[in-house]
């Protein structure tokens, strides 16, 4: 059991007189390493050399001490003359909560070991001040830092998001838009006496996006197909199959010669109106029921 105030009483009060211990650490060096502990000390107090014998648990020692001034009034005032602080003034008792976590907060007695770590983490903060104050500003400003930080890292994400929107939305009036030029010129194409003495290719709305013969080849032509008709009825279910099969017929080479009736209607462009019918009939065989 380790001697001290409680345990030695007055007769190891040494009058100043007397021979002191050889180590006599200074009662500067008392707090170390963010917590207060009583290490073996030979302290001047009030004119009489005190002797706070050997101990090699620096813990026991404080926790001696600490129930020694929990005992009595004179502890309490030896023990804040040590500590430069009173150390009897903390409660014991800690707020739990209810089984599994839930129901009324309940107070709970800590165990020895639980309130002498619990009053010198206490004691560290008082004399300390300055370095908890330190650490809750560090704190506040790292949490204002991630706070900033992700409201940024939001506002790129909205940010983001509304290209996303504007680029879809202009996406969709650019098919929108050729796929209305692309009905009308077929309306007019086949209007009587439309486009006299222009050549036939010239005439023909082309189905791809910029309507022009010479843009026209199978990896446009399916792309103008499957984003075109679409644009007409976003909100609504969209069956590609049936449009293909209209178009099919719209580009059968028997039916662009009647609408020629042979004016304009050379080999190149021809040869053309095949290769469009042929790109159309397979996108649609390939999607139709088996």
């Amino acid at each position: 059991m380790l001697p001290s105030r409680l345990r030695l009483g007055k007769s190891h009060r040494f009058a100043s007189n007397e021979n002191p211990p050889s180590i006599r650490p200074p009662l500067t060096s008392l707090p170390q390493n963010d917590a207060l502990i009583l290490h073996p000390a030979h302290v001047m107090l009030m004119g009489i050399d005190i002797i706070i014998a050997a101990a090699t648990d620096p813990e026991t020692a404080f926790r001696e001490s600490l129930f020694d001034a929990l005992a009595d009034d004179e502890g309490a005032a030896f023990w804040e003359s040590v500590y430069g602080q009173p150390i009897h003034t903390y409660s014991p008792y800690v707020h739990s909560a209810g089984e599994h976590g839930f129901g009324q907060a309940e107070l709970q007695r800590m165990t020895d070991d639980e309130y002498a770590t619990h009053v010198r983490a206490r004691m560290w903060e008082k004399s300390h001040a300055h370095v908890v104050e330190e650490r809750r500003r560090r704190e506040e400003q790292s949490s204002r830092r991630k706070e900033k930080e992700e409201q940024h890292r939001k506002w790129e994400r909205d940010v983001e998001a509304a290209l996303r929107r504007g680029e879809e939305k202009r996406r969709k009036t650019k098919w929108k838009e050729a796929w209305g030029r692309y009905l009308q010129g077929w309306e007019a194409l086949s209007s009587p006496g439309h486009g006299r003495g222009k050549k036939l290719k010239d005439q023909i709305p082309w189905p791809v996006e910029t309507g022009r013969y010479h843009d026209v080849d199978q990896e446009q032509v399916e792309i103008f197909f499957r984003h075109g008709p679409q644009s007409e009825r976003p909100s609504e279910a969209f069956d590609l199959t049936r449009v293909l099969k209209i178009e099919r017929v719209r580009w059968h080479p028997d039916k662009i010669l009647q609408k020629a009736c042979g004016d304009g209607l050379d080999e190149e462009t021809m040869a053309m109106v095949t290769a469009v019918f042929q790109i159309i009939d397979k996108l649609w065989s390939g999607m139709r029921p088996a």
